[in-house]
């Protein structure tokens, strides 16, 4: 498999867009330096940069459903989901039961597809208190332990960075406003979920969230009639849907003069 992409192709003349998905590099030069033939060609360009998606679970949730579509978001595909819902932020009241259910063994985690998370996730797993599998290592693959980080704080880098593996940070909350303001606390804006067993609550709650996309009592749900994309630096554009058409299409006007006037 090659390592890096070719430069020519965003900027080949009979190109008329590109669509880039990547796991976003934390230095923006090194951004701007994959995606300006794009850009210096004047070509329309459509970017998944990755995210450090939030999951808001509050007193009312349906426990088995959050605990469950939690472990799911994070956990899925071994973490290696840009939309991974790897910021988990519980009601201070029902943190304990939370914990106590998340943590149960009961499922076993694959490899990682490529060694470049594997190598990463210890850098950032300082600070916090972290509750990780107890299953011994494997030898053949890489892998890494299903890990979950508790007492961090919203500024460290294992809140902040995108992890890519199965590596999840548990906060607690509360208030409503505080949830909030705390979710929108990054330079992601991929996708969030919101555990609630009431819509009126919900839907205030997840206009407020800074994200391309919101989940509500789930998270990674994908339906290619639904749009797909994020804000902020977790990307540019969309794809799936209708919205999805608008990057490989133009709009054109055609003035057709069907009398004799000048």
């Amino acid at each position: 498999m090659a390592t890096a992409a070719s430069p020519a192709p965003p900027s080949h003349p009979t190109r008329s867009s590109t669509r880039w998905r990547s796991q976003a590099p934390p230095a923006p030069h090194a951004r701007s330096r994959r995606w300006q033939p794009a850009a210096g060609s004047l070509k329309n360009i459509t970017l998944e940069t990755g995210g450090k998606s939030p999951l808001l679970v509050f007193p009312d949730a349906d426990m088995d459903q959050a605990v469950k579509w939690s472990h799911f978001g994070i956990m899925s595909n071994q973490g290696q989901i840009c939309t991974a819902t790897s910021r988990i932020f519980v009601h201070r009241e029902i943190l304990p039961t939370f914990l106590a259910r998340l943590l149960a063994p009961s499922t076993s985690v694959s490899c990682l597809t490529w060694r470049s998370p594997r190598a990463r996730a210890p850098t950032i797993l300082t600070g916090g208190a972290a509750h990780v599998s107890t299953n011994p290592d494997h030898k053949n693959g890489y892998f890494v332990k299903p890990t979950v980080i508790i007492d961090a704080t919203d500024a460290m880098r294992i809140t902040q960075e995108e992890a890519f593996g199965p590596v999840v940070v548990i906060l607690p909350f509360d208030r409503e406003a505080e949830a909030i303001r705390r979710a929108n606390d990054t330079t992601y804006g991929l996708g969030a979920a919101v555990f609630t067993t009431d819509l009126e609550r919900a839907h205030p709650v997840a206009a407020e969230i800074e994200s391309g996309m919101v989940w509500v009592n789930s998270s990674q749900d994908c339906d290619p009639r639904v749009p797909f994309g994020g804000v902020k630096q977790s990307g540019i554009g969309r794809e799936l849907g209708d919205a999805g058409l608008d990057a490989y299409s133009q709009i054109k006007a055609v003035h057709v003069n069907m009398g004799n006037r000048l």
